[in-house]
């Protein structure tokens, strides 16, 4: 039996997670095909989905151990004291790749699917590279067939133009890429074994649920309070770990997804908007998904309907079809990059990734609930 602690960051500070290996596990999962991300035009509006669950299925993470907050009891410790806000209101911006359970394509260990995460692996250090180019963090959240083939094909010749390291090392030590989980919590595996992939791939660390869907009345629902305490693996039972970090708020398909900006404590399932101070698990509003929304948010500062010191939020996905496309990555460079990096020369954004966010969100603006939503 091995017994390992790991460090990683919560929403509340430092943490020690520990992590529970009773026995070994193989590499893989439950194998079968499944379709790939087919590439399509690129749409700023359209194609770079919000976080949640995604469409073609329906946070460095804090692997398979537990998340404990600093408090013994799990509730919140007290907000920090921190610096005054800023005194011009700006808006937190995350931009994220979700990577689903349907990637790669191909059963696992056949040669389409090897053939297929390579053609994608490549596409993400490029992506990360142009982001860094740009100075603007970008975060990584994939789902557990894409770390099941990680653990399969990056080998030596799959390493080889990227130091020796494996994709995911490779991003967030030489890149500065933030990676956490995501999880459809299909297939026989949940967060907590995504958790724990990203951990045997040497990215453990995050305690962001990476998308969840929010409402109770849904089938779907994914409850997300249960993160309130550890919560133990599906396909790896000997893990365990605590999400601290929820983004998303997602329904089946984004058809119907809440307009919300900004950062709060969940009360419970039935009132998730009513922010709940002694709460231990943090939400973040995506609000419209794309570019266009960030500016109807820097907007509501400029003209005073929103006071500078409540922290708005915007985040979306940049989907890996647009990254594999033939003009993807030019497409998000132009339609993306550039108007956000001009924002945030004039002081307008902040592009972060989750954990940065949150930290930021307790440091600077006392952990007030700055939850935004329109009438």
């Amino acid at each position: 039996m091995n017994v390992r602690m790991i460090r990683g960051m919560s929403a509340f500070g430092p943490v020690l997670a520990s992590v529970l290996v009773l026995g070994a596990a193989g590499a893989c999962g439950a194998d079968g095909d499944a379709s790939g991300d087919a590439a399509m035009p690129f749409d700023a509006a359209a194609q770079l989905d919000g976080p949640g669950p995604d469409d073609a299925a329906d946070d460095d993470a804090g692997a398979s151990g537990d998340s404990n907050t600093a408090s013994d009891d799990g509730g919140v410790p007290p907000p920090d004291a921190g610096t005054d806000p800023p005194a011009r209101g700006v808006v937190h911006v995350v931009l994220f790749t979700h990577i689903e359970d349907n990637t790669p394509a191909g059963m696992l260990g056949s040669a389409m699917s090897r053939t297929a995460y390579t053609r994608l692996r490549a596409r993400l250090v490029e992506m990360a590279e142009l982001a860094a180019r740009y100075g603007l963090p970008w975060v990584l959240q994939p789902d557990w067939r894409f770390l099941e083939a990680a653990l399969l094909y990056e080998d030596a010749a799959t390493t080889a133009d990227t130091g020796g390291r494996n994709l995911f090392v490779h991003l967030r030590d030489e890149l500065g890429v933030a990676i956490d989980p995501h999880s459809h919590e299909n297939g026989g595996y949940n967060y907590t074994d995504v958790a724990y992939l990203l951990e045997r791939l040497g990215v453990g660390g995050s305690t962001v649920i990476g998308g969840h869907i929010w409402d109770p009345a849904l089938p779907q629902f994914q409850q997300w309070d249960r993160f309130r305490a550890p919560v133990a693996g599906e396909r790896y039972p000997e893990a365990s770990w605590r999400g601290d970090i929820l983004i998303g708020a997602g329904t089946p398909m984004h058809v119907n997804d809440p307009l919300a900006s900004g950062v709060w404590r969940p009360r419970d399932r039935d009132r998730f908007f009513d922010d709940d101070p002694a709460g231990n698990v943090v939400a973040v509003g995506a609000w419209t998904r794309n570019l266009e929304g960030v500016r109807e948010l820097v907007a509501l500062h400029e003209d005073g309907t929103v006071a500078p010191e409540q922290l708005l939020t915007a985040s979306w996905n940049i989907g890996p079809s647009t990254l594999t496309s033939p003009t993807g990555l030019a497409d998000v460079e132009a339609q993306v990059l550039l108007p956000l990096a001009a924002l945030r020369d004039e002081g307008a954004v902040v592009v972060t990734d989750f954990t940065t966010l949150v930290d930021t969100w307790r440091r600077d603006y006392g952990a007030r609930s700055s939850l935004y939503r329109p009438l």
